[in-house]
């Protein structure tokens, strides 16, 4: 067994790097891939594509039309949750292995924290003029939608705790998670606050939709640590700093706010 007890998974800018390349990447392809091509499949009319929205003219569509490009972009994201977790899996690249834990648990908790926001709070791509849209009994469907969401939402930090289990040890583990938790869950709130900022339009509302849900959906980050136990099964967590990686990040994050913050007409 490696004793990893007074290393760190990777410094803290590196963190910060794969944080926000995954959060860009889950926003983007949440509005462009999920509600965007949906919209199109369906017979919709794209207009305009921003960090958190996607406009789409549903007067052609049918309720389940509508209802179908509401859940797409949750749908993108639950994939790119299996995605995450087969990578982890399979890979031996401690980099990727990394990277691919946070696109686990950081589309998982925005996946399922979404469903909580939206039944408690009924707006959201899961409201009733989303996926809810003509439910005969919108109060029931909330509240299923609830139990759904916390039920995904808890095993995601169990799954997640497992996993990083296998990849810190020794004393400080509960330490390192801690900061690595921390670490990703305040890159997606800086992120997020800077792409509500660069909105042209209603960026009060961008900026209240994406905050709460980098912050809020993402809060359950900060238990993972509670959760961990020492694991027999151990992979190498030893990531080498990479200024590509860095560099990414950076080009990520600018276009991001530059380029879809105040939104591209289509």
């Amino acid at each position: 067994m490696i004793d990893h007890g007074h290393k760190s998974p990777a410094a803290v800018a590196d963190i910060i790097a794969m944080a926000a390349v995954t959060w860009v990447a889950a926003a983007t392809l949440h509005e462009g891939l999920g509600h965007g091509l949906a919209c199109k499949a369906m017979g919709g009319e794209p207009i305009a594509w921003s960090t958190f929205h996607f406009e789409c003219n549903h007067r052609a569509m049918s309720v389940w039309g509508r209802r179908i490009v509401a859940g797409a972009g949750t749908v993108v994201n639950l994939a790119l949750i299996g995605l995450g977790g087969l990578c982890w899996r399979f890979s031996t690249a401690a980099t990727v292995k990394l990277a691919a834990w946070i696109a686990f648990v950081v589309n998982g908790l925005t996946s399922f924290g979404y469903l909580i926001f939206s039944a408690t709070f009924g707006i959201g791509d899961w409201n009733a003029a989303g996926v809810m849209a003509g439910v005969l009994d919108p109060w029931f469907a909330r509240g299923v939608l609830a139990v759904v969401g916390v039920a995904g939402y808890v095993a995601i930090i169990w799954a997640a705790a497992r996993m990083l289990s296998q990849m810190l040890n020794g004393p400080s583990m509960a330490a390192h998670a801690r900061r690595l938790a921390i670490t990703i869950w305040v890159t997606t709130g800086g992120v997020s606050l800077l792409a509500g900022l660069s909105a042209d339009a209603a960026w009060q509302s961008t900026l209240g939709a994406s905050i709460g849900v980098a912050l809020g959906g993402n809060a359950g980050l900060l238990s993972i640590a509670r959760f961990m136990t020492p694991s027999p099964r151990q992979c190498s967590s030893d990531v080498p700093p990479s200024w590509i990686l860095r560099g990414t990040a950076i080009v990520c994050v600018v276009a991001f706010g530059v380029v879809l913050g105040p939104s591209v007409r289509l």
